[in-house]
């Protein structure tokens, strides 16, 4: 229940990210529908574009990372006693956001870096970035630069290799039968950015109707919507849809609607 009422207020906050600058933290709202999180000034069209590019690329290989570009105390909300303290805030957020992803999340400040991966050991992460030069400037696209560069290096590194141990975010949102049709819609993410899910017409336990719906990228932002046709004469009494969903590395989790009319 704690999950889908953050993810809720996640949402909302996304949906006017100007109100996130009055949270007490802001990234922790915006790196839960998106990878990479923006400073308040925000840097130029072609530095946000590479940097996604290479965190697009770490999870094309597979692998997770979430970055946070803070230029200054304002980028912190109502917590700017860490600006400056990169790996302290690399902490915070990390806890802050392990409902919703539990892996590799970077930090880049002008002071250097920092990162966090759910309490792990992040020693082969540190040993590239220890190599790295910090950022020296809260100019935007030196940010974004300093944080295009450390992912790149993190990836060639093979450092990002983190195990997930997310499940999924399932939450079914409606089950509506009209005319021998059945319309789900539901939500549904991860932290991998795909997931595969399998929608199951039930009562008392026994499935009557199944789909499977293969692995594809997901996004919080939007909700899902299958249509499938019902058995001819099926009474909807006692019936419920069920949408299970499964990620990349075998994580599961389910969510249930009654079906109404």
């Amino acid at each position: 229940m704690r999950r889908a009422a953050l993810l809720a207020c996640a949402l909302v906050t996304a949906a006017a990210a100007g109100g996130a600058r009055a949270d007490g933290d802001p990234a922790s709202d915006m790196l839960v529908v998106q990878n990479v999180f923006e400073p308040y000034e925000a840097p130029s069209h072609a530095a946000v574009a590479g940097l996604a590019k290479e965190v697009a690329s770490v999870y094309a290989a597979g692998d997770r990372v979430k970055v946070a570009l803070v230029a200054t105390r304002v980028d912190l909300g109502a917590i700017p006693s860490l600006f400056g303290k990169p790996a302290q805030y690399a902490t915070f957020l990390g806890r802050e956001l392990a409902g919703f992803y539990v892996g590799p999340l970077l930090i880049v400040m002008p002071s250097g870096y920092g990162i966090y991966d759910g309490g792990r050991s992040t020693a082969a992460e540190q040993g590239v970035l220890a190599r790295l030069a910090p950022p020296g400037s809260a100019e935007p696209d030196t940010l974004a630069a300093a944080a295009t560069n450390a992912v790149a290096r993190l990836l060639q590194a093979g450092a990002l290799r983190s195990k997930d141990i997310l499940e999924p975010y399932v939450q079914a949102l409606l089950a509506r039968a009209a005319g021998g049709r059945l319309t789900v819609q539901y939500y549904l993410s991860d932290d991998s950015g795909k997931a595969s899910a399998a929608i199951t017409v039930e009562r008392a336990g026994h499935a009557l109707l199944e789909t499977q719906v293969p692995e594809h990228q997901t996004s919080i932002l939007r909700p899902e919507t299958q249509r499938l046709t019902l058995p001819a004469g099926l009474s909807l009494a006692g019936i419920r849809v069920c949408v299970g969903a499964t990620d990349p590395t075998g994580n599961r989790a389910v969510s249930c609607k009654k079906v109404t009319r």
